[in-house]
């Protein structure tokens, strides 16, 4: 997940690379991304801090 200029957030799916220039700040974990690809644009979410393996 990075954030653009204007502050809207932007995530990338796994074949996507980072865009430079925008900072990194979150990263979804692979057991979560399929819910992530079915939200609608708008749609509001939480993300909450896990422990790194």
């Amino acid at each position: 997940m990075q954030v653009a200029a204007d502050g809207q957030p932007i995530v990338f799916g796994p074949d996507h690379p980072v865009t430079g220039g925008y900072p990194v700040i979150a990263v979804v974990i692979d057991a979560h991304t399929d819910r992530l690809a079915q939200l609608s644009p708008g749609q509001m979410l939480r993300f909450r801090r896990v422990a790194a393996r």
